[in-house]
């Protein structure tokens, strides 16, 4: 079994982990802190999610080790280590210094919090600066595996770190600790994890760091980039993240929480899509690098996206059945939780992002063809038009309109997007869409009339109901895409990854 494949499995582990246990975990959770502590909780929280999901400096090794290993350069590797982390500790510093800039606001920024939950607030802050300014040079040593396309042994930490932090939080919470020991578990972890990872890439996969190989040539190099890709992140955590720091600014914590329930949900789908496109960088760059053309990189995009798609869809099928009876039965009995308000918010985000993430691969063609800075410009002015207009319709409209302005904004930045990669970057996005969702209508009449009518005959009442409705919702998904969605060659790679009796 290649690493690719094997990397792909621990991921979807990994996944189900990251899905399963903040699931099984938020009632607990939310019963033990209450509604507004919880809100409090989660909003600290986001800031450290949004960082992993980030991956800012584990990107950026990953490309330019990535074109460095596919040129045979060890010598260029070593002095590019050392200069990344030099630089990324030097960013580290800066983003402490700026979050203690702003420390003294708080205050002012959550004017709706009372004494106790600002207090609260201040320290997880505090503790969740410190953490990114750590976290920055670290994660990017990190990217070495992933450039070597090594994906088993830091596929192994991941999973061992995100049960741990899953016990942990049970454990702790057994104990009667609160959300400041939670989040010192979730640092703490995370840490042992990325130390772990540099041990298998310093001792495992001897890599070599030259701190004294300084280059203003590599430097400008991984600054631009490393700038590029920040301003990004940035914006995708404004575009996504920003909805319940606007609403714990206009409504204060608990409708924080329960917006925060809908957004977690939407954090999920996003890794789920995540899990194949994060594996396909260190190629995509190696075919940028041998000269691959536009019509290559649209071809691979095609195949990717279909994946994604087949994977998204069994996802969207079962939210759309039994989403609502999911977050009622998981939030519903808690006071404040609000759950068909947090299912609103989930299916307003998740259905026009779907377009976005099938075509998760042109994000990794902008990187690799060091085309990000139009890219960051278009989306910056989207995220900036969608601040401004989110806080004015919280404020009058409430949270359910907030999340439709949020979706309409996707939508825009998408439409964006495209324009990027059809005349900046040269794919045949057109062609892109067309082959994508070929022979998708029939699957979605299909799959549309069995989820009522298992939505009819099977109400999911309870949670076994639930899972029974859920697994029989897939059951009657994957035949209708092999048969219904999938071209002879897919259906030939679906059966291959299934073992044979001789194997």
């Amino acid at each position: 079994m290649g690493e690719i494949k094997r990397g792909a499995i621990l991921n979807y582990i990994l996944l189900a982990l990251q899905i399963g246990i903040p699931l099984a975990l938020t009632p607990y959770i939310m019963e033990s802190l209450g509604a507004a502590e919880y809100g409090v909780y989660m909003l600290a929280s986001t800031i450290m999610v949004r960082l992993y999901m980030s991956d800012l400096g584990r990107t950026t090794t990953t490309k330019f080790l990535s074109e460095y290993l596919g040129k045979g350069d060890k010598e260029g590797a070593a002095r590019f280590l050392g200069n990344i982390t030099v630089l990324y500790g030097i960013i580290g510093a800066g983003i402490l210094m700026l979050g203690l800039g702003i420390y003294p606001w708080l205050g002012d920024i959550f004017s709706s919090f009372s004494e106790e939950e600002l207090r609260t607030y201040r320290v997880l802050y505090l503790l969740t600066l410190v953490n990114a300014a750590i976290m920055f040079p670290a994660r990017s040593l990190a990217g070495v595996a992933d450039a070597r396309q090594r994906f088993t042994v830091p596929g192994i930490i991941a999973v061992a770190s995100a049960a741990t932090n899953g016990l942990g939080t049970v454990l702790l919470l057994w104990l009667g600790l609160r959300s400041t020991g939670l989040i010192l578990l979730s640092i703490g972890t995370g840490i042992m994890a990325l130390l772990c990872n540099m041990a298998y890439c310093f001792i495992g996969l001897r890599a070599r760091i030259c701190l004294r190989g300084w280059s203003s040539t590599i430097c400008k190099g991984i600054f631009i980039f490393s700038f590029w890709m920040f301003l990004n992140q940035l914006i995708n955590m404004l575009n996504a993240g920003t909805g319940n720091y606007i609403v714990a600014m206009t409504q204060g914590p608990t409708a924080a929480g329960v917006y925060t329930n809908g957004l977690m949900i939407y954090g999920h789908y996003f890794l789920l899509a995540g899990v194949l496109s994060a594996l396909f960088l260190p190629r995509v760059v190696r075919m940028v690098v041998r000269g691959a053309s536009a019509e290559q990189q649209t071809d691979a995009m095609v195949r990717l996206g279909r994946a994604q798609l087949m994977i998204l869809g069994g996802a969207l099928l079962v939210l759309l059945c039994y989403g609502r009876e999911f977050f009622r039965l998981w939030i519903g009995h808690i006071p404040g939780a609000d759950a068909d308000t947090s299912y609103h918010i989930c299916l307003c985000l998740i259905i026009p992002q779907t377009f976005a993430l099938v075509q998760a691969l042109g994000w990794q063609i902008s990187q690799a063809r060091d085309a990000l800075r139009q890219r960051v410009l278009i989306t910056g002015f989207n995220s900036l038009l969608f601040i401004i207009v989110s806080y004015f319709v919280c404020l009058h409209a409430g949270i359910r309109a907030q999340a439709v302005w949020a979706a309409a904004s996707i939508l825009i930045q998408l439409g964006m997007l495209n324009l990027i990669h059809y005349r900046g970057l040269g794919l045949q996005i057109w062609r892109f869409y067309r082959e994508t969702f070929r022979r998708s209508l029939p699957c979605i009449i299909t799959m549309g009339g069995m989820g009522m009518c298992l939505r009819h005959l099977l109400p999911a009442n309870s949670p076994a109901m639930l899972a029974i409705g859920i697994l029989l919702a897939l059951l009657l998904y994957i035949p209708a895409v092999y048969y219904l969605y999938a071209t002879a060659e897919e259906r030939k790679l679906l059966r291959d990854l299934i073992p044979s009796r001789k194997a």
